[in-house]
């Protein structure tokens, strides 16, 4: 597979817009008619033969992620018959906070976060804090809701069952939990999820955590919760190059989703 380097400037006019509700924690199984088989595919008539673009970003700060993240919503917004994209990155360090985050989700003064030189921001996403950095893949997802899938918990299942898929080559057995959203290895958190929806287009993504300095999660309350954070290289003890994973999460995206991902072999 061939991942696109773009990380171009890009001329944004962001529409006012309503996003859609953050997501609840719902029915943590398969959706109907569906199972958690690893070995399963997806199937969805809202999805066949559909293409999703593939951008991989490298090492960007979160700004530049999320301008760019506005330029390809509203683009959508305004052209109903363009394909979903997916960009890939790590990010500087930053910690974001959703929808429904709260004050007491930070454990350090804003002036220490400064002084380690952690950015923060608010972002439009359900949930609550989550930190970003060096190590970390992250995904954005921005395309039409409703061709993705059939409603909002579905869509954040599949960006989970995608991660699930993606640790299992690493012979990682990833799963839900009741705990919340995200995806996790025994009481670990391994991987989040947060995503928007601005007219019918949604965006944001998943985090899925491969080698990032786990020290930096002890700063805030992780989606709110009092849970330990792991890694592919805590649990493992190699740190796979988050290149490598990007690539193996891409071809995973495009099974869950059945969407083409061109080149994938």
């Amino acid at each position: 597979m061939t991942l696109t380097n773009d990380v171009a400037a890009h001329d944004d006019q962001t529409a006012a817009a309503k996003d859609g509700p953050p997501v609840g924690l719902g029915d943590l199984e398969a959706p109907p008619g569906q199972t958690t088989d690893a070995s399963t595919t997806f199937r969805s008539a809202h999805l066949t033969g559909a293409e999703i673009e593939i951008r991989w970003l490298g090492r960007v700060g979160y700004d530049a992620a999320h301008e760019l993240q506005l330029a390809l919503r509203d683009a959508r917004i305004a052209d109903p018959s363009l394909d979903p994209v997916l960009l890939l990155s790590e990010h500087e360090p930053v910690i974001t906070f959703g929808r429904r985050g709260e004050s007491g989700d930070l454990r350090v003064t804003e002036g220490e976060l400064t002084a380690r030189g952690i950015a923060l921001r608010h972002a439009e996403r359900g949930g609550r804090a989550t930190y970003h950095g060096p190590g970390q893949l992250v995904g954005y997802l921005i395309g039409h809701a409703r061709a993705l899938a059939p409603d909002l918990p579905t869509l954040v299942w599949r960006l989970e069952e995608t991660m699930i898929h993606t640790l299992a080559e690493y012979d990682l057995a990833a799963a839900r939990c009741y705990e919340g959203r995200g995806v996790w290895v025994g009481d670990a958190k391994l991987g989040a999820v947060g995503v928007a929806v601005t007219r019918g287009v949604c965006w944001h993504g998943f985090a899925l955590n491969v080698a990032p300095d786990l020290s930096t999660f002890e700063l805030i309350r992780p989606c709110g919760l009092d849970v330990p954070v792991t890694s592919i290289a805590d649990l493992t003890g190699a740190a796979p190059p988050i290149h490598d994973v990007a690539h193996v999460l891409a071809a995973e995206l495009g099974g869950v989703f059945q969407i083409v991902t061109p080149g994938t072999p």
